[in-house]
């Protein structure tokens, strides 16, 4: 069960990298398919929240702190949040525990603003490096896993990191 979880993460973060590319990179895709990418990714992320407690603080995290810092500004993106919230109202909320949410809300904000800052050339050396790939969510996730000894939390946010970053380089390597 734990594995096709993380699947489904991996699977996650390759989508939302490719809405990136489409929306942000400009990608020349048919607009039903980039359409398709944001709802499946939001039902992805629906369905990680509605059936795996001790993941949806982070995923709810991680949509909210990129919603605070206005990241969601492209239709692929609207639509992922759009069906998200849709399929979650089907499925049901898990109760999420607050102060894990919180702790990741911060280290994502912290996250997105710095790569903001890390994209427009602000920052330098190490500083660059953390920021670029958004490493303090990661670390958060490490953290928190130590506490609660639920590593599925860890390896699911490595996960994500996983699929977006393949993405990414795949993405660098056709564009």
């Amino acid at each position: 069960m734990e594995l096709i979880v993380i699947f489904y993460v991996f699977l996650t973060g390759m989508l939302t990298k490719f809405a990136d590319i489409i929306a942000d990179d400009g990608l020349e895709i048919k607009w039903v398919f980039s359409y398709a990418t944001g709802i499946v990714y939001g039902i992805l992320i629906a369905y990680i929240i509605s059936t795996h407690p001790l993941l949806a603080p982070m995923a709810m995290a991680a949509v909210l702190a990129v919603l605070l810092t206005k990241k969601i500004d492209m239709r692929p993106h609207n639509i992922g949040i759009a069906s998200m919230f849709f399929f979650l109202a089907l499925w049901g909320f898990p109760s999420i525990n607050i102060s894990m949410m919180a702790a990741f809300l911060i280290a994502g904000v912290i996250d997105e603003l710095g790569n903001d800052r890390a994209d427009q050339g602000k920052l330098k050396g190490s500083a660059k490096k953390i920021f670029e790939h958004r490493l303090i969510f990661d670390i958060t996730a490490f953290f928190v896993s130590y506490l609660t000894g639920e590593w599925i939390i860890f390896f699911s946010s490595l996960s994500f990191e996983a699929g977006y970053e393949t993405t990414e380089m795949i993405g660098k390597k056709f564009g």
